[in-house]
């Protein structure tokens, strides 16, 4: 049988599997050339270095300036976020402490309007106290000059009476009823 395998196998591939060796022989039956081979992959290298040092590394590089630029965006984003949650706290603490102080203002302000009408009211009532005071001086004045009219008047019916009396010779009937006439003038 060996005979039959030989006969039927050129005798130049024999000759080169054997010169070759076995990885030859099993490359040249996939129909490999090893000078071809060698070839293509100097080329696949120089092509991937090109690759590699003028693609690769640039967008490698890339791609990491955006991923720090993310990363600086979403820190910022944060810090944002953080400030604005000061921001409201602070908002709040000054809103509430307004609310604070103008309730206390408010109080002081509704304090200082009592006690300004209570003052207004005291001043009013002093003033009435003072008009009330000076018109009982007044009427107690008008009063004296009243009286003192009153006496004069009185004593002038009194004398006038005194010298009809004296005038007239009267009697006691009679001057009892100048006295009464006098009374009744007076009053």
């Amino acid at each position: 049988m060996s005979k039959v395998i030989e006969d039927f196998i050129e005798p130049e591939l024999t000759t080169e599997v054997v010169e070759e060796g076995p990885i030859a022989a099993v490359a040249g039956q996939f129909g490999l050339n090893g000078q071809i081979f060698l070839a293509q992959l100097i080329n696949f290298l120089i092509v991937l270095i090109v690759l590699w040092r003028f693609v690769y590394k640039p967008v490698v590089r890339f791609l990491d300036e955006r991923a720090e630029k993310i990363e600086k965006s979403v820190k910022q984003a944060e810090e944002i976020e953080t400030r604005i949650k000061a921001i409201e706290v602070e908002r709040e603490t000054v809103i509430n402490t307004a609310r604070k102080e103008s309730a206390v203002i408010l109080e002081k302000a509704h304090h200082d309007a009592e006690l300004r009408g209570e003052e207004i009211i005291s001043g009013a009532k002093r003033e009435v106290e003072r008009v009330i005071a000076k018109g009982k001086q007044s009427l107690a004045s008008e009063q004296e000059a009243m009286i003192r009219e009153l006496r004069k008047e009185i004593i002038d019916l009194a004398m006038k009476a005194a010298t009809r009396i004296v005038q007239k010779e009267v009697d006691e009937k009679k001057s009892k009823s100048i006295a009464e006439e006098v009374v009744r003038k007076l009053s």
